[in-house]
């Protein structure tokens, strides 16, 4: 991604859309961050009441007490110009429905009778103001009353059940997993929107649920129970589809390394490339093989690895082309020049602070090739 200042390459694809984000939090946030960096206007509105975005104070201990911004709430707010209002106050309230009757898109994860009570139904806006998209993100359903934040979205839709390494070490995935699942499909739903209103002239209203967006997530494992009848186990980084995939290695220098050997042909190339037995090969040359003799090919191949240092491994899977990895901290990812790009200066809100970018893609552009978004 190329940069001037370390900022994003100009971005003009959005250049004249709206955006009101009324959302707080991540998911809804995170949307309007993405329009945001595709060079949209966007105007986060948030409850002077309380003090704005609860994400504001979601502060490591590490952080100053009396700073206005936590680092959480940058890493979804990204290019916003942020105005503080009292919805219950006529004058705050009128400075919203402008904004509101000007912007092509509207972002909410207003509850049900919290919308009520503002005058905020989907619905209505919509008839006030038929060209608008209005996206509206609720932790179950819209008439579903509960609230719901990603750890509970995380332990009722399985993914606590089957993350970490057993049952009596539980963990959940430590970024809020569920609500960037909801951000992309809020998003995916906007794109649709945007195409229907520029063939129809008619707006929509967009309703997404943090509950639906989890279990659309869960992917094959859903699929493994749905036609295996297979409930997930706490497996730690295992497949449990594939092996040797996920499984932990460390070299004779203590370096910690994962394999993603993902067909029999990489695995007889790895087999091979580390000297191992070719008798032995023929108890473990078939993927279901694997699978059923996974610990015995992991105390095999340990053996191997722990006469090896890390350079040496590396040097003889990479000659064979094999998914690895080391085991990076976040300190060790951001030496990486590619992470580096990611992470673009937030300078609209609190100057020098940093926002990961929500855009991982390229567009390709047949008259000058790749164009860096």
């Amino acid at each position: 991604m190329e940069k001037e200042n370390n900022q994003p390459l100009t971005n003009q694809l959005c250049k004249g859309l709206k955006v009101l984000d009324l959302s707080g939090i991540l998911a809804g946030p995170l949307v309007a961050s993405f329009f945001a960096e595709l060079g949209a206007e966007v105007i986060k509105v948030e409850n002077k009441l309380t003090g704005g975005d609860a994400t504001r104070q979601w502060k490591l201990p590490t952080e100053k007490k009396d700073a206005a911004f936590s680092a959480y709430y940058h890493s979804a707010n990204y290019g916003k110009k942020v105005l503080m209002r009292d919805m219950t106050d006529a004058n705050d309230r009128a400075d919203v429905e402008k904004i509101m009757s000007e912007s092509d898109i509207v972002i909410s994860n207003f509850q049900k009778k919290t919308a009520q009570k503002l005058s905020f139904i989907p619905d209505e806006i919509i008839q006030k103001y038929p060209g608008i998209i209005f996206a509206q993100l609720s932790a179950y359903t819209w008439d579903d009353p509960r609230p719901g934040y990603d750890l509970v979205m995380q332990g009722e839709t399985g993914w606590i059940s089957m993350n970490g390494t057993d049952s009596e070490h539980i963990s959940k995935i430590p970024v809020a997993i569920i609500d960037i699942f909801a951000a992309h499909q809020m998003k995916e739903a906007i794109l649709l929107a945007m195409w229907k209103k520029a063939t129809t002239h008619k707006g929509s209203v967009i309703h997404v649920s943090l509950y639906k967006s989890a279990v659309s997530g869960l992917a094959n494992q859903a699929s493994n129970y749905l036609n295996a009848n297979h409930v997930p186990q706490p497996i730690g980084t295992l497949h449990p589809n594939i092996a040797p995939y996920g499984d932990l290695f460390t070299s004779k220098d203590n370096i910690k390394f994962l394999l993603a050997v993902g067909s029999d042909d990489q695995f007889k190339k790895l087999w091979f490339a580390l000297n191992m037995d070719q008798t032995a090969y023929l108890n473990f040359e078939k993927n279901s093989d694997r699978v059923q003799s996974r610990c015995a090919l992991q105390q095999i191949m340990q053996q191997i690895m722990s006469k090896l240092r890390f350079s040496e491994i590396e040097q003889k899977i990479c000659a064979i082309n094999v998914p690895f990895c080391k085991i990076l901290s976040l300190n060790e990812v951001f030496e990486n020049p590619i992470a580096q790009d990611m992470a673009l200066q937030n300078d609209t809100i609190e100057s020098s602070k940093y926002y990961i970018s929500n855009i991982a893609f390229e567009l390709i552009n047949d008259s000058s090739g790749h164009r860096p978004i």
